[in-house]
Formats: C-alpha cells, structure tokens, sequence
C-alpha cells in the first residue's frame, strides 16, 4: 500500500512540475505559414457608423490589433487563420482568412438587437425579445470552473435565487438543490430537472457528464414554470445537451482530462492524548484500577487521507450531409479522503439530429447512460473517531481472531457490547459497493407543415431508468460484529435491490406567425402522459455461511404513478416592445382520489420595453430597459408513497404471525391514509427588470416575488385512535413567502490583449407559515430536524414562523457569562433542569438561509487566463449537534469506556450532553472561495484546428466564518458526523484538434 502512494505521488509530482513548466514556458513557433495582410473597417449593422477599438485578433493567438477612430485596421496573419472580431455589446463575428484580404467591411449587430434569437423554455422555444417570465439561461464556464463531480456544480453561485448546498465530502454524494427556497413544508421541495424535454428524477442528473452539458436554464417564477403545472412550485432546470451542427464540414475532437489531489478539508477539535490525559486525572470517575492506554493517536487522521482522482472524456463532433452528431464518452475515478471511500462513474453519450424533407422534419435523438460504482463508507466512523479514547492503539491482537488485528474494547476479555467500535476498522473491513446504472434518453419529432410552415406538431418520447444494486459484507470477528448485529462476532451479508422507470410521451401543435408587420403570435397546445414505477427487494441478512439471522421477512415495495396533462401557452408581441403571455395546464395524479384527482394552474405575465420608446432610443448610455410583471400558479403532489388515499395494508413478518392450532398465519394490519387528501397550489406575483448599460457592459436583472401555498401537503402526527397510524400526510396549513432576486454581469476591461468579466447575484428571500391547524393555537406545531435518535427533534414547523425554526432550551449563565451546567430559562423568567417540551421555546432562528450570494471573475491576457468563484450566505443558524453531544461524563461512562472531550467541553463543564441547549445554536454565515483557476491555450500545434489548454486549480481553497464548528454549510442546519468537503488540487488538460 505504501509503495502503491509512494509511486503515485511520485507520478503526480512528476506530471505537475511538467505541467508547471509548460505554464510558464515562453511558446513559440516558427512562422512557415505564408503571412498575409488583412485590412479593413469595423461598423455598426445599422447606423453605418465606424466602431474605434474594436478587437480583430487571431482566434487562439496572440496577434491582435484595434481598430481605429474611423473602425479601420490592419493585421498579419497566417493564410488559413481565422480572425474574430469583437466590441462590448455586440455580437462577435468570425472571418476565415484563405488570401490576402483587403478593405473588408465587418457590420457588428448590437447584442441588445438579437431579440430574435431564442431561449429553451417549457416545450419548445421562445424569442429572446419576447420573454415575460423570470428564467435565466447559463452556459458552463469550461475554463473557469475546476473538477465537476455532478451537473449541479456548475450552478453554484452563478444564478440568483438558487441556492445549491453539497451533501458531504464524500465523492458522488447528491446535492440539495433550492430555488427560492421552494414552497413546501414536508412536500418535496427539489426543482423539476427537465433533460432535453424530459422531466426527470433529481437522481437523473447523475447520469448527465458535466462536460456534455450546453446550457442550464433555470425558470423561477410561475409565469416561466406554470407550463409544467403540478411539478413546477419549486422552479424548474432545463439542461440542454451539446448537439452536433450542420455547419461542419468535418468531425472535431475534444479530449479533456483532470488529476486531482484531495486534502481532508478540517478536523473537529479534541483533546491531545496528553491533554486528554490530564483532564481524565483530574475529572473522570473511574475505579481505582481503571487504566488509560500508552498510545498516542489521532483517530481523525487515522481515518481521513490525501485522495487521488482522474476523470476523462472524449468527445467527437461532426456531421453528415444531412445529420449532425456528437458522440461522447467519460470515466471518472475519485477516491474519498475518508478511508477506503471510492467513486468511479463511466458515461457515453449520443446526440443525432437529423433534417429531413428540405428541413420540414427535424429529429432529435438523445440517448445517455451511466454506471456507477459507489464504494461508500459509514460517515458514523467520523463520530466514532471524534470521541475515541486517544490513549488507545489502532491495531491489537485476542485470541481466535477476535478483532481482526484491530483494538476493541474488553472487560476481563470479553468484547464490551455497548462500546464505540474501532473506526478505522469500521472503514476497512466492511466491503460495501452500490452500483448504479443510469440511462436517460428521447426521440422528438418537429414537423413544420408543408404548405403551411407556420405550423408545427411536434411528438416527443423519452425514458429515464435507473437501477440499483447495494451489497455489504461485514467478515467475521469484526470489531463492529460485537457491538452490533448479534454482538457475537458473526459476520453479516445483507443486499438491496432497487429499480426505477419514467416513461414519457408528449405531444404538442405549435402555431408561429409574424404579420402586420409588427404583431408576432406564438401559440401551443398539447398532451402529456407520464408513468413513474419502482419496486425495492431487500432480502434477510445472513451471516457469512448464507444463514439467516434476523427472523424478519423479505420486504418489498412496488408501486407506481400516472400523471396526466392538458397544456397550453399564448405569446403576443407587439414590436417586441409589448409582450403577453398566458398559460393553462390541467393535472392530473393517481396519488389522489377521483373527486380530488384534477388540479388547474394558470398564468398570466406582460412585459414593456422601456429603452425602444423614441424619448429613450437615443440615450447612449442605456443598452436595454424591460420591465415584466406576471401571476401564475402551479401544483404539488409529490409526498409520501404513491397510494396515500388508499386503505391498504401490510403483511406481518414472522416474528408477528399468529398461531392457529399448529399453523402460522401472517396477519394484515391497515395503513394510515387521508381519501380527502389533495393538490397543494402555490401562487406566485413576480415583478422583474431587465437592464443593460453602456451597450451592454453592464446587464443583468432584478425581480421580487410574493408566494402564497396554499392546501400545504404536510406529514404530522394525528391523535392516537383517530387514524391506523400516528403519522399522516394531509393536507394541513397555508405559508407565504416573499423574496428579492439581483444579477449582474459587467465587462470592466476588453482590448486586443485583455478581457476581464465581473458577475455577481444577490438574493433575499423568507417564508412564514400562516395555517397550520383547522384552529391554531400558540403551542400548536409540528417537530422536525432529527438530529439522530428517537424523539431528538431541534426545530418546529409553527405558525408565523419561519419553517424549520429551531425549538430549544434557553441556557442559563451565571454573572461572568458562564453557561450553568443543566440550567435554564423557563417561559415564566425562572430557572428549571427540566428539559421537558413545555420549557423550550420557539428561538426565531431558522436553518434556512435567507441571504445567500455568488461573485464569478475571470481575466483574459493573450493565451493566459484566470478565474475565481465564490458564493456565501448569512442570516441562517447552525446548531453544532456534534458539540452538543459531548460531555464530562464521555471521559467514563458506567460501560467502562472512556471517550475523548474537546477544549470546549472543558470550559463548559456540562456534566451530561445538553443537546436542546441554545448556547449551541451559531449563525451558519460564510463566504466560501470555491475555486481559483489559471491556465494557458497553446494554438496551431499540427494545423489551425488544434490547440491545448493546460489549467492548474484549487477548489474549496477558504471559507470564512464565524461559526465554531468545521463548515457551517449544512442544508439542515444540524452538525453532527459531518463529512467535510475536501480541499481539491487539479490539474486539467483540454485538447482539441
């Protein structure tokens, strides 16, 4: 083992010094080419006037110049080169470079006059001028980004209103996705990912390879999501995927490749073994002949390591005569830095879009699949490596094997069944692998009417399947073996079988006229049929001999999901200076009862142009002036299992049969369910402004929004005998939110040889609930927030309070601010130990996050470049659950074990874990430098066509915070076992030719 990350150190070294030296190697080439002189002039499309400094450089090249106060210029280049043309607020243009040119005239269309392009939106497209909706559309930054695990990374701090928290540290582990915030209580409240027209699972996007993603637009309010009825509340995100163009005229290649090296990203602070030591002379209760360890060891560093990992993709482009197509393949392979953690992912990707009938057929054919091979770990081993004894050895040797060779705790040589297992053997005996295969795809049909082209039916199929596989072995004698499963040392197969299918077929006529010369209509009505179906087999464990060892049936679940729509959208533009939209879409969900089965949301959104109007189009400073307003409203019926109006029921497993004479009989028992349950309808005002200064340099948006849900889809506990269970979901309560969006994107500096581009977002967003009961009262509320355990809920749902606000006990402290060990503040101002629910309170502190930003920059000099990204957030809290949970008493617990404290618990002195205390309650604000990026383009290796981008980057390079614990980004607000994300170093390698 050690050879093995003695060689690959080595190897890595090597490589990045190599790559370090080709950064800062002066490249140079001799010019065999024949050189050429290109001269002309630089205008604007419609004024006819000459533009001064406008760039005309080499693509990929250093050589450059500037045009000049009458948009002339001249430039040598090599025959066969391709120059670009570019000038703040206008469209660059491309001119291939065959023979000496002379006196060219470039016309420069302004970006603010391309209203005509179009943007992706719900089925299908719609013209640039003529959105009314919030949405944003991004494309990837490929230069300025580092290594992207999941799509999702690409969105991190790039799109205001969307906040995007990574689950662990742990490689290929899935990301919370929030827009707005969402509109939920105990509902989903994940966005509706939509992949090349098909709505799809969250999990879907882990079968999408960053590198085959074009564009990410994001649709915000319900004017933009309504189109997509009762899975849209909580916005949507279409990706789009790259397409081949019938514009090549042969097929280019891309090979990219990226070697990283991960850090741990932070280590919770305990005691030394000295220190530790010390504190247990001084305060432990333990029995005279009790004995701590000789060792000395640091379990956090025993079980977290430097981790290495690779991914690379290749990509081929092209087209036929009649049929461009993308063919894409990638690997991935990331090691965890939590010991014998491993992700490897494969993707292939194809893309086919075919034109037939002079263009009046279009076909688009996208198929992508993944397999995933996920070695996962038990992320309790980092609380077990927090609290363990730092006396105690890593590795020690019992009689019949007993341990494996690693240290377990003993009385009088007999394992101690409630002790805290070895957490590194936890890590590096159980052999754990879930494999996951993925395959997304659809064929769509776009077919213009011959003979009346403004016409257009378009029928679209996709399918997303995903199955799953987990397997674990525990061998024999593991340390784990004897405090858990038989607490016998027997060992432990167990396996888990999942599989998933989404079918989709939609349909759609879509009707496009301009006429009058200035009215422009876009009109689209459709059908849609979906059907959702999984099933779960999960068989009785058995020891390692294939003998059972529970008395438990094998469980499994099967069950699946109908949704049926009717859809419709109107577009009318005047001039594209008025503009109007109007939806309707009718649902339909077997989830609930015939009577409640329909559900209709509509839309309604305008938006004006401003900078058209004569008193404003001669401004020169003002680009672009677009103010929107709109109302719509949209659905949810996503909670729960899938027959939760049905009475159905459940078999008992064999330790809960009957005996009949001399025959077992498994009995039936109901399940809770609510016939009456229904949709739950958010509403949605939103008013947006759309600017642009300085032809463009400076541009962005700015929205706010008032929500209203209503029929909240909420899982609460019921009143015994009220119901088969204890806890429903129903339709309970109503919650309002509200919210301010702010985008910029500028462009401080553009020349021949720099360009520096500066964006940032702002948003602001908060939610209160205003029902929740049919009569509410000032202790009616709903727990959640499991820290872990039964009962141990930190926050409540209550009405006029944030979700997810935390209910605790108010510390007491004494006159020097000292926290008093098992004291608090009851609601009459006296001081109690109780630590019941009637003396908590309601502490208008909430974990979710109403402030949260991103700022992206990137500086272009010549062939170099450099970025940097970083998001943040404040106003949230963060409860270190982890803190909390430690106490005097861990040094020696009546088990006779001892655990380790932190400096922390020393000065506190709390004798037990105080875990509903509020002195453990932290503002979770941060700013996190995500990744800082430089690299270098060598052009013209072998031909014009080639070149080779070599990037150094650091990734989650600094947070800065004031909370105490080790990363305040935690999407539920509770710190407990956490798998910090690491510090990752990568070098990328892009060539293309």
């Amino acid at each position: 083992m050690k050879l093995k990350l003695y060689v690959f150190r080595k190897s890595y070294l090597s490589l990045v010094t190599l790559v370090v030296g080709l950064l800062f190697f002066d490249y140079a080439t001799a010019q065999v080419d024949q050189q050429v002189s290109i001269t002309g002039r630089v205008i604007d499309a419609l004024s006819n006037q000459p533009l001064e400094g406008a760039t005309i450089k080499r693509k990929g090249a250093s050589e450059a110049t500037s045009s000049d106060g009458t948009g002339n210029f001249k430039l040598m280049v090599s025959a066969g080169s391709i120059i670009t043309v570019s000038y703040t607020g206008y469209v660059q243009e491309e001119i291939t470079v065959d023979y000496p040119a002379e006196n060219l005239i470039v016309a420069m269309t302004s970006e603010s006059e391309q209203l005509d392009d179009v943007v992706v939106i719900g089925y299908g497209t719609v013209r640039k001028g003529d959105v009314t909706g919030s949405l944003t559309t991004i494309k990837p930054d490929e230069k300025n980004r580092g290594i992207q695990l999941k799509a999702e990374d690409a969105l991190v701090g790039k799109v205001a209103g969307v906040n995007i928290v990574p689950a662990s540290g742990a490689p290929g582990s899935s990301s919370t996705i929030r827009i707005r915030m969402g509109a939920s209580l105990s509902a989903t409240n994940d966005p509706l990912i939509v992949i090349d027209g098909v709505p799809v699972s969250n999990v879907a996007l882990d079968a999408i390879n960053p590198n085959d993603i074009e564009t990410f637009t994001v649709l915000k309010d319900a004017s933009a999501t309504a189109i997509y009825g009762s899975r849209a509340s909580n916005g949507v995100i279409i990706v789009t995927t790259k397409k081949g163009s019938l514009g090549a005229t042969k097929p280019s290649f891309s090979y990219n490749s990226n070697f990283s090296l991960s850090k741990p990203g932070g280590y919770f602070d305990v005691l030394d073994a000295d220190a530790y030591r010390t504190a247990f002379q001084q305060h432990a209760n333990a029995p005279d002949g009790f004995e701590l360890g000789n060792a000395a060891t640091d379990w956090q560093r025993e079980i977290f390591r430097n981790a290495g990992g690779m991914d690379h993709n290749f990509s081929v482009t092209g087209a036929t005569a009649t049929m461009p197509y993308r063919l894409s393949v990638g690997h991935l392979d990331q090691n965890g830095t939590l010991i014998a953690n491993n992700f490897k992912r494969t993707n292939a990707a194809i893309g086919l879009a075919p034109k037939f009938f002079d263009n009046h057929l279009s076909v688009d054919v996208n198929l992508k699949g993944s397999i995933q091979r996920n070695r996962s770990v038990s992320e309790g081993s980092i609380g077990s490596a927090i609290g363990f004894d730092p006396t105690r050895p890593v590795y020690e040797s019992y009689a019949s094997e007993m341990g494996l060779g690693y240290y377990m705790w003993m009385d009088s040589g007999v394992p101690i069944v409630l002790a805290p297992s070895n957490p590194l053997s936890d890590l590096e005996l159980p052999d754990r692998l879930e494999k996951t295969r993925q395959s997304t795809g659809n064929i769509a049909l776009d077919y213009k009417i011959h003979g009346f082209e403004d016409l257009r039916i378009n029928v679209n199929t996709g399918y997303d399947i995903r199955e799953n596989k987990y397997d674990e072995m525990i061998p024999q004698y593991a340390p784990s073996m004897y405090t858990g499963n038989l607490n016998d040392g027997t060992g432990r197969i167990s396996h888990r079988n999942g599989l998933q299918r989404n079918y989709l077929f939609n349909t759609y006529l879509n009707y496009n006229k301009d006429f009058g010369g200035n009215h422009h209509i876009d009109a689209m009505g459709g059908y849609e049929w979906q059907r959702f179906w999984y099933n779960e087999r999960t068989p009785v464990a058995t020891d390692l001999d294939h003998n059972p060892i529970s008395s438990d049936v094998e469980r499994y679940d099967e069950q699946e999901l109908y949704l049926l729509s009717f859809f419709g959208r109107l577009n009318y533009s005047f001039a594209q200076k008025f503009m109007l939209t109007a939806t309707l879409r009718a649902d339909a969900s077997s989830r609930f009862a015939k009577d409640n089965r329909w559900g209709y949301f509509p839309s309604v959104a305008a938006a004006y142009r401003l900078s058209d109007e004569p008193f404003l189009q001669d401004n020169t400073w003002l680009s672009d002036l677009k103010v929107r307003l709109s109302y719509g409203e949209t659905g949810q019926q996503d909670i729960g299992n899938y027959y939760v109006h049905l009475a159905d029921y459940s078999a008992s497993y064999n330790n809960a049969q009957y005996l009949f004479g001399n025959r077992w009989i498994t009995m039936y028992r109901p399940n809770g369910s609510d016939p009456n349950i229904r949709w739950e309808t958010t509403g949605t005002w939103n008013a947006g402004l759309d600017y642009g200064f300085l032809n463009n340099r400076i541009q962005g948006t700015v929205d706010v929004y008032k929500r209203y849900t209503r029929d909240l889809l909420n899982t609460i506990f019921v009143p015994a005998g009220s119901n088969f269970t204890s806890v429903l979901s129903t339709n309970i309560g109503d919650m309002e939110s509200q919210g301010f969006e702010l985008g910029i994107n500028t462009v401080p500096v553009r020349n021949s040889d720099w360009e520096w581009t500066l964006s940032g977002n702002f948003s602001y967003g908060t939610a209160k609930i205003t029902k929740l009961n049919t009569i509410d009262t000032e202790d009616n509320y709903v727990m959640t927030g499991n820290a872990g355990g039964t009962g141990r809920y930190l926050q409540v749902h209550m009405v006029n309070e944030t979700p997810n606000t935390f209910f605790l006990l108010q510390q007491a402290y004494d006159d020097q601010g000292n926290p008093l060990d098992g004291q608090y503040v009851a609601k009459d101002g006296s001081l109690t130990s109780s630590e019941a629910d009637a003396n908590k309170y309601v502490t208008d502190k909430s974990s979710r996050v109403p402030y949260f930003y991103g700022l992206s920059t990137r500086v272009n000099y010549k062939d170099w470049d450099f970025g940097l990204n970083g998001h943040g957030s404040f106003g949230n809290y963060v409860y270190n659950y982890q803190q909390a949970s430690i106490s005097m008493d861990d040094l020696f617990t009546a088990n006779r074990v001892s655990s380790n404290i932190t400096p922390q618990t020393l000065a506190n002195q709390f004798t037990q874990q105080r875990i509903y205390s509020d002195h453990f309650l932290e503002k979770g604000g941060f700013f996190r430098i995500d990744n800082i990026t430089v690299g270098r383009v060598f052009q013209n290796l072998w031909n014009n066509n080639s070149s080779l981008r070599i990037a150094l980057s650091a990734q989650n390079v600094a947070t800065f915070t004031g909370y105490s614990g080790l990363d305040p980004e935690i999407f539920d607000g509770i710190d407990r076992n956490t798998y910090v994300r690491p510090r990752i170093y990568t070098m990328s390698l892009n060539l293309n030719f």
